[in-house]
Parts: structure tokens; C-alpha cells; sequence
């Protein structure tokens, strides 16, 4: 297992996710040119080209060559990207929108990738193979009190999405066991319905598992698929940046699409 990778805890997987052979598909990690990620070949192999880079990738925003080298490398044809602002805004991306700030996107045109920057907020991509249409989020601990899964998987299933098709992946965050918050933020998961055991006391100080989180209210909509990476971005300084560890400007990309027909 990858340094800093953890089991994940009360997650759910089911068929969508399993090959012929019953054998569960797992993230792998890759290259592809200069790109460097972890995604789940199984899907991949489905039409959802889908990536959570390391940091020896290039880094985002990106520009000029830089940007065509990684539409060219997972055949897009275009990409939106937002000013992310630790809220819940979801953005629906159809023929030539351009959103500017927000924290979600949805998509269901085919060749355009979404994408999330992160340094230790957790990235979800949620995936509907069958329809087919995808949605990327960011979501730190503001937006997941703010509960941001939950309206991504509404706003898919509004749109003709089926929870029983649909999966999770979870990227690479800050987790449990790095993840040091204040009482405050504890009371305020509580208090918004949370479940007490995404709260753990660790040498005296209170730590959030953020991929929990986000799994409990994924799992409350009806989604039974979450594959989780369980790594921690903190404990993986060679492969991922991270903001708690002095990362303040840096960022690695996440994305998802739709392969173009």
C-alpha cells in the first residue's frame, strides 16, 4: 500500500465497480506523458477518463502548450476550471459555458473535462456510466458541512441519473489522522447531522476524516459504489502538496469527462 494510504472505513462497493472475474477495480497509478494520477482503469475503460494528479504533474492553472499537452494526452477537447470558493455552487456545463466561480461542476457533454484544484480538500467525482453523465467537487469541510455531495447526487438525479448506477471516487485529502479541527467544527458537524465517528481525539487534539464525511452523505443518497484512494496528502509530501504542510499557492489538478464519441 501507498505511504499514507488507509483503509477506507463503512465504505460500499458493489458490481459497477467489479470485473468478470468478480475481482473489485482498484485505483491505479499511472503516466501519460508528463501526467502522473491515480484512476480506476475500469471506468476509464467505460468512457470516463478521470484523474487525481500528483505533484509531479504540471501544476494548475494552465496555459498555452501546458494546456493542450493535457487535452491532447486524454483526447478532450476542451476543460472548465472555477475560482473555487469552499461553497456549493454547481455549475451545469453544456455548449459553450463558462462559469468563473464556484465549486462543482456537472457535465454531460462528451470530449470537455471538469476540473478541481486541491491541496488537501477533498476532491469527489460522481459518475452515472449508464447515462452517461459526471459531476466533480471540491469540497473542504466548509463545503462538506454545507453538505455539497449531497447537492451534486440531487442535481445529477434531477437531471436523469440513478443512484443505483451511480458511483463515488474519492481522491487524495488531508485524512484522520492529520486533520487537526477545531471544537467548533466538531460541534458544527454534529449539530448538522453527522455521524460522531467522523470525529477521532488523537494525543488530545480533535481530527476530521473528511473522506467519511463525504462518504456518509454520499451513502445517504442512495449511493452504494465509493471507491476512495485513501491517501492522505499530508502524509504523502513526495507524491501530493499540501496546504497544512506550508503548500499555500500550490495545487494538483483533479478532473473527470466524458470520452468525445
Amino acid at each position: 500500500m501507498d505511504k499514507g494510504a488507509r483503509k477506507p472505513v463503512n465504505y460500499y462497493i458493489n458490481d459497477v465497480l467489479q470485473g468478470r472475474d468478480g475481482a473489485v477495480k482498484e485505483f491505479v497509478r499511472e503516466s501519460r506523458n508528463d501526467w502522473e494520477y491515480y484512476h480506476v482503469p475500469g471506468l476509464t475503460k467505460e468512457g470516463i477518463v478521470h484523474g487525481f494528479f500528483t505533484r509531479r504533474s504540471p501544476a494548475f492553472p494552465l496555459k498555452g502548450h501546458q494546456a493542450e499537452a493535457f487535452l491532447d494526452a486524454f483526447s478532450l477537447s476542451d476543460m472548465v476550471a472555477l475560482s473555487q470558493e469552499h461553497g456549493t455552487d454547481i455549475h451545469v456545463i453544456g455548449n459553450g459555458d463558462r462559469p468563473v466561480k464556484g465549486d462543482g461542476i456537472l457535465l454531460y457533454k462528451r470530449g470537455i473535462a471538469g476540473v478541481i484544484n486541491t491541496a488537501d480538500c477533498l476532491c469527489v467525482i460522481l459518475v452515472d456510466p449508464g447515462f452517461p453523465m459526471v459531476a466533480i467537487v471540491h469540497a473542504g469541510w466548509r463545503g462538506t458541512l454545507k453538505k455539497i455531495a449531497s447537492r451534486a447526487v440531487g442535481m445529477m438525479t434531477e437531471r436523469g441519473a440513478a443512484t443505483q448506477r451511480m458511483l463515488a471516487l474519492m481522491g487524495p485529502c488531508i485524512r484522520g489522522c492529520c486533520y487537526e479541527v477545531g471544537g467548533e467544527v466538531g460541534d458544527a458537524f454534529l449539530e448538522a447531522g453527522f455521524p460522531g465517528d467522523i470525529l477521532t481525539s488523537v494525543n488530545g487534539s480533535l481530527h476530521l476524516d473528511l473522506a467519511a464525511a463525504n462518504a456518509h452523505l454520499i451513502h445517504g443518497e442512495g449511493i452504494h459504489s465509493i471507491c476512495d484512494t485513501g491517501l492522505c496528502t499530508y502524509c504523502c509530501d513526495d507524491d501530493f502538496v499540501s496546504y497544512r504542510r506550508g503548500a499555500r499557492n500550490a495545487r494538483q489538478m483533479n478532473f473527470v469527462a466524458i470520452r468525445g464519441g
